[in-house]
């Protein structure tokens, strides 16, 4: 549904939403109950550390109209340009579910792809168990305003000891202005099983205003693998807040990529909690900003479980009166001895018109821990573009050089060959279409 004047978001939204997605009758009330608790719910406080660099005011849903699905892809639906050689694709497009497509031999090994309204009548067991856990609407305004109003939502659920060696890609996009995007996706990967997803937000079209509210959420089971790598390449009239959380159970491993490049104003809450022993997360960032655009994120390790393992490398680099700031916080409990936990955030500012804030935080509970935490916010170093500019090269690609080396430690660590160079394009095409010369 594409809105074309200014709107107000009410209870009304949230029934048309259940009407038009058949969703059960347990899933709609607690859509409700999410809608209670965002109408409930003040302001984010500006005094809170995790919101004195960002308005809340600019993620409320005040001229904007949230999109309806208005159907789905048939069973089995494949688009028309398979990405490579994947698993499975799923494309969302105003909410409306475009295709999806699973390959048969996965299919049969009974790997789940669908939409999420679907899913809670047909998997009404997992889904209920799980959805809610990891970012429900207690944990915070607007993550209960996508509770209510999600709309285009994914499930994923790899049963246990099925290995998926291809990767899964998930496309959100958005062409329709003034419109309020409330993308969802489920993750459940059960015990003993591995899987590899690619999950990307973009606008299509000539730049539409959005607002977009994404949660992800995922249940890692005993002994579970996953790599999730999600990209941000959202316009430059897109508000952007996103949660994502994990819960990682006895043994389970968890790889977290996220590539942010778009949108004009961008908060994002980011995060794993080790609740089983010998649980594993680690966490890669590459945050590009020009043009103006603010970036917030905020990263979470909380280990409730000894013996387990986290490790963050947060990259950003800004020119053009971008603003980024890096809030990360390590929580290891009273019962969980034994953890090591490793952060570090650096930050290159290609001109003096831009600023980073970076604020790291330690709460360690349990002296029998390894604990690390680094950041860094500096210039661009002058003696390297002059040494690169005496070798021939333009000022532009002594800059482009001395980004890709950046970011290039951080990016070195994803395994995926094929997925590694998908996300480089990404980041040199936006280095290509710097205005800055």
């Amino acid at each position: 549904m594409q809105a074309t004047a200014q709107s107000s978001v009410s209870s009304d939204h949230v029934r048309a939403i259940v009407q038009a997605a058949g969703e059960p009758e347990w899933l709609a009330q607690w859509r409700h109950a999410a809608w209670d608790i965002y109408s409930a719910a003040p302001l984010p406080d500006r005094v809170a550390h995790l919101w004195r660099y960002s308005k809340p005011e600019k993620f409320l849903p005040d001229r904007i109209t949230p999109l309806v699905p208005n159907g789905t892809a048939p069973e089995g639906a494949a688009p028309d340009d398979l990405p490579g050689d994947p698993a499975a694709v799923a494309v969302v497009e105003d909410a409306v579910l475009q295709s999806c497509w699973v390959d048969p031999t996965c299919r049969d090994a009974g790997v789940v792809l669908m939409d999420l309204g679907t899913a809670a009548r047909q998997h009404e067991d997992l889904v209920r168990a799980h959805l809610g856990t990891a970012a429900g609407a207690d944990s915070g305004k607007f993550e209960a305003l996508n509770a209510a109003l999600f709309a285009g939502g994914l499930f994923l659920y790899v049963p246990r000891n099925v290995k998926v060696d291809k990767p899964i890609h998930l496309f959100q996009r958005t062409r329709a202005d003034l419109a309020g995007l409330f993308a969802r996706l489920l993750i459940v990967v059960d015990e003993g099983a591995e899987v590899t997803l690619f999950d990307e937000y973009s606008n299509d079209g000539e730049d539409p205003r959005v607002l977009a509210n994404s949660v992800v959420e995922g249940a890692l089971l005993p002994n579970s693998r996953l790599s999730y790598f999600n990209v941000q390449r959202w316009g430059d009239r897109t508000r952007s807040h996103a949660r994502q959380r994990f819960l990682l159970q006895r043994d389970a491993s968890v790889t977290t990529v996220n590539i942010g490049l778009g949108g004009q104003y961008n908060k994002a809450d980011l995060g794993n909690v080790q609740q089983g022993g010998n649980a594993q997360a680690e966490m890669i960032g590459v945050i590009f900003g020009g043009n103006r655009q603010h970036f917030d994120n905020h990263t979470e390790h909380v280990h409730e479980a000894g013996n387990s393992f986290s490790d963050m490398d947060f990259k950003v680099v800004l020119e053009d009166q971008a603003r980024s700031v890096y809030t990360g916080l390590i929580r290891i409990d009273r019962s969980a001895p034994n953890c090591e936990a490793y952060q570090e955030n650096r930050n290159l500012m290609l001109d003096p018109t831009c600023r980073a804030e970076s604020i790291p935080e330690l709460e360690i509970l349990n002296e029998e821990v390894r604990c690390t935490h680094g950041a860094t916010v500096g210039p661009i170093d002058e003696e390297q573009i002059y040494y690169l500019r005496t070798r021939g090269l333009r000022e532009s690609e002594a800059e482009r050089l001395i980004v890709e080396g950046f970011f290039g430690p951080a990016m070195d660590r994803i395994a995926d060959d094929e997925i590694r160079d998908l996300l480089w394009g990404y980041i040199d095409a936006k280095l290509a279409g710097r205005t800055r010369r």
